[in-house]
């Protein structure tokens, strides 16, 4: 828990009232620290406003306020405390640790630290989104899978059907796989493919092209054209690389983002000064003179 606490040394600003003063000295002390308690858990909402993205309303009610008792005398305090489940949250972007998988916000065997469609308030564990997704994969990968088995029965039997060939299975969809790329551990996107209905009309339309220099088949006893007419023509299309879906850490140092220690000197020194408790003080005294 992360806790902010306020008193005053009474006994020393109690020589300086008169009778009066000191009956509704309790009073104003109480009234005091309360209105720097509140102060204090306002100046933490306006940092974390500051700080996080698309602040969930979950993020901005942290503190419980425990109001001070003018009956408890000498004794009296108010504090200022962050709920336990909001601090377990919090704590990270406070303190700058270090966040390991199972900590609150994180998988239990990875943290997710970045997703091409995050959550509507820009935070990369998009639950269903990460559902999804790892559904997918583990369609395409048992898909494959069961295609390889098909395909090694059928060797020896002449042509092999297109029914087995995963980019006619998948009805020539980019796929997914889980994997490492450049550093990134994730879940990736394939690049678009060309159908073969698109890649054979490009072929044709550059055969058909004046000037185009046809391949050749070279056999023992002549020389025919060949049939692809020179086409290299690559099935992956112009322009489409490989999509990081989700990404994937085994442990995050968080930078230090929420200045709490900062708001917190700042809601006290704003209220807790000899000028505020002097107006109480004296509001408390003609409260007191004046009451019924």
């Amino acid at each position: 828990m992360i806790r902010a606490s306020f008193s005053y040394n009474s006994a020393a600003i109690r020589q300086e009232l008169d009778a009066i003063g000191q009956r509704v000295l309790p009073r104003a002390l109480a009234e005091q620290l309360n209105a720097t308690a509140f102060l204090v858990s306002r100046k933490v909402v306006d940092e974390l406003r500051r700080s996080v993205s698309n602040p969930k309303p979950f993020t901005l009610r942290p503190m419980k306020v425990t109001k001070a008792r003018w009956q408890d005398g000498d004794r009296m305090f108010a504090s200022v405390d962050m709920q336990d489940k909001q601090a377990d949250y919090l704590w990270f972007p406070i303190t700058g640790a270090t966040r390991h998988p199972g900590d609150p916000g994180t998988a239990r065997t990875d943290i997710m630290t970045f997703a091409a469609q995050p959550t509507s308030f820009g935070g990369a564990f998009n639950k269903p989104r990460f559902r999804a997704i790892s559904k997918k994969h583990r369609k395409e990968v048992t898909g494959r899978a069961a295609l390889r088995v098909q395909r090694v029965a059928h060797r020896g039997q002449g042509r092999l059907p297109d029914a087995l060939r995963w980019v006619k299975s998948s009805r020539n969809a980019p796929g997914l796989f889980f994997g490492t790329v450049n550093g990134t551990k994730g879940y990736w996107q394939r690049p678009d493919r060309y159908s073969r209905a698109e890649r054979n009309g490009l072929i044709n339309a550059a055969r058909s092209q004046a000037g185009h220099i046809p391949s050749f088949r070279f056999h023992a006893s002549q020389v025919t054209a060949g049939s692809r007419g020179g086409s290299n023509l690559s099935w992956t299309k112009p322009g489409s690389r490989l999509k990081l879906l989700l990404a994937f850490q085994p442990t995050v140092r968080a930078p230090v983002t929420v200045h709490y220690d900062t708001a917190l000197h700042a809601g006290y020194l704003q209220q807790m000064t000899e000028a505020n408790f002097v107006r109480v003080l004296q509001d408390k005294k003609a409260w007191f003179m004046n009451r019924p």
